[in-house]
């Protein structure tokens, strides 16, 4: 005969205190590294949390921290800084502040729709980067969503091209842009629809990977793609060896709120999303959050003034 539901496993809620109890109260190994290896320890090992990210992001993550500690590390700048190497490390960092212990392993995938299909189904615990919230249904109860990273009218971004493509670099209005390729994929449902709303979706060509982007922009194959300002001066963004420009003058608002995502389908996923949100919560009231994007060139000074679209 089956054992009847104890009363932590009919309640969803008191079953994620009873995970967050045993985070906080160190019965779980702690984690010091940023790519998920748990430094020695007498405690006996527990499980690894997997967090789920783009393999792009992963190794410019890597590459970004060398031999640096994620905990340690106040300067989000620097080469190979961007926002998502950045959102990678405010996990890490949200994740100590709340004190929850158990160690992280991220775990790459190669594109959005593995990345989602594997989160909702428990495979992963949660995203190591920010989604838009109107990239998923309202009522999911696969997942959760922790609070906003990037609140509704923050999100900027800029149209880059290769430097050699002089007739890109030179557009200045939108009816400029109409008569450019463009490419996206139509998984990031907020950077589709908006590029569609500015009438940009007739030359708009579906890519369903990041890393072919550059290169069909290299190729001669489309003109602009769309991606968050980068912090180097003159905000230039280096893809796999290629180097794109931005447009001058030019910025499109992107409605939505972004948030990590956490599935609830995995063991740990409601204790994890409580420790979250109170250390992002933290972050956010010590600047953490504004000086990691800022850092990394997300929020960008020099754009301050360009013509919003």
């Amino acid at each position: 005969m089956q054992a009847l539901p104890t009363e932590s496993e009919r309640d969803p809620r008191r079953r994620a205190l009873v995970w967050l109890g045993l985070a906080l109260s160190g019965a779980l190994l702690p984690s010091r590294t940023a790519q998920g290896v748990a430094a020695p320890t007498q405690r006996r090992p527990a499980e690894r949390l997997p967090a789920l990210v783009s393999d792009d992001v992963l190794r410019d993550y890597r590459l970004f921290l060398g031999d640096r500690d994620a905990l340690a590390l106040d300067d989000f700048g620097g080469a190979h800084a961007r926002r998502d190497v950045a959102e990678v490390l405010l996990l890490l960092k949200g994740l100590a502040q709340a004190r929850f212990t158990q160690p992280v392993d991220m775990l790459p995938r190669p594109t959005d729709a593995r990345l989602k299909a594997d989160l909702r189904s428990g495979l992963g615990v949660c995203t190591a980067t920010s989604y838009w919230r109107h990239d998923f249904e309202a009522e999911d109860r696969d997942l959760i969503f922790s609070q906003a990273l990037v609140e509704d009218g923050e999100f900027e971004a800029g149209l880059y091209a290769m430097p050699n493509n002089h007739r890109a670099l030179a557009a200045r209005s939108l009816d400029d842009l109409r008569q450019l390729r463009l490419i996206s994929n139509r998984d990031w449902r907020g950077d589709w629809e908006t590029l569609t709303r500015l009438g940009l979706g007739e030359r708009l060509e579906h890519v369903g990977n990041w890393s072919m982007m550059p290169r069909m922009l290299a190729a001669g194959r489309a003109d602009l793609l769309l991606a968050p300002f980068q912090p180097s001066a003159d905000m230039s963004l280096q893809v796999d060896g290629l180097t794109l420009l931005p447009v001058r003058g030019l910025k499109i608002a992107m409605p939505g709120t972004r948030h990590f995502v956490l599935s609830r389908r995995h063991p740990a996923g409601p204790a994890l999303a409580v420790a979250l949100n109170a250390g992002l919560q933290a972050l956010r009231r010590n600047g953490v959050i504004r000086r990691a994007y800022t850092q990394s060139g997300f929020y960008h000074p020099e754009v301050r003034d360009w013509t919003r679209l």
